[in-house]
């Protein structure tokens, strides 16, 4: 079934799939004009480290807006990764966001995510890439990881692992059993055993659907007790830096070859579940 088709039985159901919320903080290494399309433009919000060894594409949840995951993504340039995090049409602060449907909202964050590839290739060109998002921005990193294979050619053939905090969930008309069935590289996916959306996802071990029906190998989940749908927001704070390093291992191990990170991944701590398929 194609893409509009889904997309239109999926209706206000993509309204769950919000970012978190977050204070105040520091200004990201900057923020560009990125042309997506004859007819429309974002920007592209980067954290760049003073050396580049790997490239992060970020998709934002639903509503959210790149410089609200502050606290992550400049711990990923840190590590030597520069992040792009285009702005995606469905956030608050897109000034013509009233103009875009829910659905067209996520036609257009595919757009935005080739549109980041794109720069990040002219800048960059060489370097490892991976896929990173949260709640929705999963799902669409996920999409270019080659998942979602039967909604159209959304695979980046750049990226080589993808990384989730929180995910969409099963949802009615878009996810299926066979959504993430041809996702194509490694997955890590965090979430929290307090994970729940009010009246889209009731059931916190719902967000581990892209692991359990993903092909087998090298697809892991991480469920972190205490934790919700706002992980990534900071708080607790203890939650988040697990989180964090476990995501800033992920793309260690996948862009950077770092057997040393390599350890992260293999010792879960006490009141984790993790799931490995």
């Amino acid at each position: 079934m194609k893409l509009s088709c889904l997309l239109r039985r999926a209706g206000l159901v993509m309204a769950l799939l919000l970012g978190p919320s977050l204070g105040a903080l520091a200004a990201p290494s900057e923020v560009v004009p990125l042309q997506v399309s004859a007819d429309r433009s974002t920007t592209l919000t980067l954290w760049a480290p003073a050396k580049v060894r790997g490239v992060v594409l970020f998709s934002s949840g639903h509503g959210a807006w790149p410089e609200r995951y502050e606290a992550l993504l400049q711990s990923w340039a840190d590590a030597g990764f520069v992040v792009l995090a285009p702005m995606h049409v469905d956030s608050m602060k897109y000034p013509q966001r009233e103009k875009f449907s829910l659905q067209q909202g996520l036609v257009e964050r595919f757009a935005d995510m080739r549109a980041a590839s794109g720069y990040a290739t002219a800048h960059w060109p060489g370097m490892p890439v991976a896929a990173a998002g949260h709640s929705l921005g999963t799902l669409v990193s996920a999409a270019l990881g080659g998942g979602f294979s039967a909604l159209g050619p959304l695979r980046d053939p750049s990226v080589v692992a993808v990384l989730g905090f929180s995910s969409p969930g099963k949802v009615p008309g878009l996810v299926d059993a066979q959504s993430y069935a041809s996702l194509a590289v490694p997955l890590l996916l965090v979430t929290g055993d307090q994970d729940l959306v009010p009246g889209f996802v009731n059931d916190p071990v719902d967000h581990l659907y892209p692991v359990e029906t993903a092909a087998t190998g090298d697809k892991t989940g991480v469920v972190l007790a205490g934790a919700d749908h706002n992980l990534v927001g900071g708080e607790p704070e203890a939650l988040f830096r697990r989180a964090r390093e476990l995501g800033t291992a992920f793309l260690r191990v996948h862009l950077l070859h770092d057997e040393q990170a390599r350890g992260v991944l293999s010792a879960p701590a006490l009141k984790e579940r993790w799931v490995r398929h």
